[in-house]
């Protein structure tokens, strides 16, 4: 094993609330490297930053994120041979991953997990004054948004996610529609006046355990931490739900690749993997066919095949496309995707 030098650092940036700080300290016991970490609370922030120039030894995009990272050359081509714990990755992660610009060339999946609905089931069906269905058309339909403004309902906090999933409750499919059509739905998602969530994953979490937010797009993850009460009833709808997967990267600027390769590597112990799943209420990367690894995380309920029939992937926004919408739904035209 390499020994680290006195004084060594490596800089990561990972999402908010996204990691056991245990593991972290471990890390830091075992190679003598720091951690010097930070976090980001949107997808946004990570471009935003990179686009800064900032340097970071690892960071974790999502994977709608991949395309334009590697389209521009922002990622390192990964040396394998320098993380053998990625041979315990699910086989299954890195096909969906290789439909992205053989993305699979480029990251190691972390962890994974489902965009859904979840609701207050008391409060959304007393405003809408009946049963709450498994149906985006809790938040999609016009008539129903209306009256669930009023106990804050939320679109999320990743617009992309937001569009592809009201795209698909539309029976459209992105990668058909050109520019005009994407423009025309995000004029209705917006005329739908239900916000984007702005704040961090802490106050959304408080938010929703609360009963401050009835009914939203989020994440499985989130909205199990938030479920303290067990008033919460999280749902992939019958149009369907989003699966994501967020990755670890090397950016081609990294000040201290050896550091990310050894950091990267170190999370992927299947132990440590498990460690963060517990943390963060989403599902590590590691094939969990295989029974040492099923072991770890024995308590976990699998997606039923029904559910995961009806995930899918969110499709790559075209430039046109994003201009587009931008023209309608700011948050689409950020410069982090200039």
């Amino acid at each position: 094993m390499a020994h680290a030098t006195a004084g060594e650092v490596v800089r990561v940036l990972n999402w908010a609330n996204y990691v056991d700080p245990g593991v972290l300290q471990d890390f830091e016991r075992d190679t003598g490297i720091k951690v010097d970490y930070s976090e980001f609370h949107s997808a946004a922030e990570l471009d935003t930053a990179l686009a800064a120039g900032q340097r970071f030894d690892v960071i974790v995009p999502s994977d709608f994120q991949l395309d334009q990272l590697i389209d521009q050359q922002r990622l390192v081509e990964l040396d394998l041979n320098r993380l053998p714990n990625r041979s315990q990755v699910s086989s299954e992660l890195l096909a969906r991953i290789t439909a992205r610009s053989r993305a699979d060339r480029f990251v190691a999946p972390y962890m994974w997990g489902t965009v859904g609905l979840v609701v207050n089931e008391e409060l959304a069906s007393r405003l809408l004054q009946k049963p709450v269905a498994n149906s985006w058309s809790v938040l999609f339909d016009p008539a129903s948004a209306n009256k669930l403004k009023s106990c804050g309902a939320t679109l999320g906090s990743v617009p992309e996610q937001a569009l592809s999933l009201f795209l698909n409750y539309k029976g459209r499919s992105l990668q058909n529609q050109n520019a005009r059509v994407v423009q025309k739905a995000a004029h209705e998602l917006d005329a739908l006046d239900l916000p984007l969530w702005t704040g961090s994953f802490s106050s959304f979490i408080a938010d929703l355990a609360e009963g401050r937010i009835c009914a939203a797009i989020t994440w499985n993850g989130i909205a199990a931490i938030a479920n303290t009460k067990g008033n919460l009833r999280y749902s992939i709808p019958q149009e369907g739900g989003l699966v994501f997967i967020d990755s670890f990267a090397i950016p081609r600027n990294a000040p201290n690749q050896a550091a990310a390769y050894r950091f990267i590597d170190y999370m992927l112990r299947p132990a440590n993997a498990a460690r963060n799943a517990k943390a963060t209420h989403f599902t590590p990367s590691l094939d969990l066919e295989q029974p040492s690894n099923q072991k770890l995380l024995s308590e976990r309920t699998p997606l039923s095949s029904d559910e995961k029939r009806r995930l899918f992937l969110p499709e790559r926004f075209s430039t046109e496309q994003r201009q587009a919408i931008g023209k309608v739904w700011p948050p689409l035209s950020s410069a982090a995707h200039e």
